[in-house]
């Protein structure tokens, strides 16, 4: 059993300390012609900003390594460094974090160490097991560190046996129903969060420059030519743009809706969500149907469990299999939907159970039990994956300033020439800028405080 921290966390603290240290160099350099007031401030900046920087690249070198075999616990962390045979360990507790329900939500479990009597670790012990009251030292957060909540359980009760204590807040169950595994389950989940980033990519490149652009080509030597013709191609451009952007979106963003949904089977319904109020979806209402791979777009190479009217479109509920690589579902996931439709009284419905059992023929057997997260508690590399999130999107901000700077540009272009065309798409342009100044604030807030939780993870 290796524990290591994610290689992503390391990497954002080593980057955001270098940033640091050097703002904090550059100020320095820079305080040379400075009044003694602006000294004064700028000194206590490069102060702040070299113990900031300094500490964040410290941890992020320093090694951090726990290896647990059956023989004892190996530990190479920054505020311990030592081999334990598991005859000098009384106990190793998985605990929550304690004081306010806030703070245990912002922490989630952690691992503590207990000493056997008469075994000086020969550092300090500020901690308490919840056990029995002795002396122990946190090691680590499960949120810090590259390894599942259910599986680091399960791994360390079988390797330290009767000194292992598992007290943290245990998966709460939802409050009925069979719930349905995670799908996909890591890594397979950031592989296809990678592929439908790349996807929405080439799509947004394929829209800017085959549908964008060119309509604002065409408006504006619609323009040049004759005002009426450019006024009449700008709304018909502007009805061509707003249709194929909503289909893109609808591309992009249907199959990622559903990537992150936990879902249930409750009698006859399939609920999708973890909360009260999660919509229920009737599996036995004739409306079910299993959809192959391309009879939805968006969806790649996924068979999609959907609900589906005469007279209405498809609407997607539950993957089946992977949109990337086409792999099915747990197949005891599919066998428990297959045998709610199998006793509806619509053909339809049977006929989507029978096809669930076609599938399920077909797909693998998980070993694992269906999990639940924990209530509160962060996931694995959950920091890290914020604040992968955050970057992404500030990126993206930055990109849709290019479209209203496009947008600007083509106003700008025909504004002398005509009275109504230039001034309407530049009146567009700074609609469009005044919204995104709102969406770039809320990625860059987002950016900021996913960092600034990394911090505060470094500091506590």
């Amino acid at each position: 059993m290796k524990v290591r921290r994610p290689y992503f966390d390391r990497l954002a603290l080593l980057v955001f300390g270098i940033l640091l240290l050097t703002g904090a160099v550059g100020i320095a350099y820079a305080l040379m012609d400075i009044a003694w007031v602006g000294l004064f401030l700028g000194a206590a900046a490069v102060a702040l900003g070299l113990a900031t920087g300094g500490r964040l690249v410290r941890d992020a070198v320093l090694p951090f390594r726990v290896d647990v075999d059956s023989h004892g616990l190996s530990v190479r962390i920054p505020k311990l460094k030592r081999h334990l045979p598991w005859d000098e360990v009384a106990a190793v507790v998985l605990a929550d974090a304690p004081g306010t329900t806030v703070q245990r939500m912002l922490r989630g479990p952690r691992l503590l160490l207990v000493p056997a009597a008469g075994v000086s670790l020969g550092v300090p012990l500020p901690e308490k097991s919840p056990v029995d009251g002795q002396a122990a030292v946190e090691l680590f957060e499960l949120g810090e560190v590259a390894y599942k909540e259910d599986r680091f359980a399960r791994d360390l009760a079988l390797l330290a046996g009767e000194r292992f204590h598992p007290l943290f807040r245990p998966p709460i169950p939802p409050t009925s129903g069979v719930p349905l595994r995670p799908f996909p389950d890591q890594p397979d989940s950031a592989r296809l969060e990678r592929w439908l980033d790349r996807r929405r990519a080439l799509l947004f490149v394929g829209w800017y420059l085959l549908v964008l652009v060119p309509s604002l080509s065409l408006t504006i030597v619609a323009t040049q030519h004759n005002e009426l013709l450019g006024v009449i191609v700008l709304v018909v451009s502007l009805m061509v743009v707003g249709i194929i952007t909503t289909v893109v979106r609808h591309v992009t963003e249907s199959c990622r809706d559903l990537l992150d949904d936990e879902a249930r089977i409750d009698g006859t319904d399939l609920v999708i969500g973890a909360g009260p109020e999660s919509p229920r979806i009737s599996l036995v209402s004739g409306a079910v149907t299993v959809l192959q791979p391309g009879q939805l777009k968006g969806f790649g190479d996924a068979w999609v469990l959907a609900r589906s009217a005469d007279e209405e479109p498809p609407v997607p509920l539950l993957l089946l299999a992977d949109p990337r690589t086409g792999l099915l579902r747990d197949r005891d996931d599919l066998r428990a939907l297959e045998a709610v439709l199998r006793g509806s009284a619509e053909e339809r419905d049977r006929a989507a159970g029978r096809q669930l059992d076609e599938l399920a023929s077909q797909a693998p057997t998980s070993v694992a039990s269906p999990v639940t997260p924990s209530a509160g508690a962060l996931p694995d590399r959950a920091h890290g994956t914020a604040l992968w999130q955050a970057s992404k999107g500030v990126g993206r901000a930055v990109v849709l300033l290019g479209v209203v700077v496009t947008v600007m540009i083509a106003g700008g272009w025909v504004v002398e020439e005509t009275n109504v065309v230039g001034p309407a798409l530049i009146v567009t342009a700074i609609g469009m800028f005044c919204v995104w100044i709102f969406y770039a604030v809320f990625r860059v807030v987002a950016l900021l405080r996913a960092l600034l939780t990394i911090v505060a993870r470094a500091f506590r």
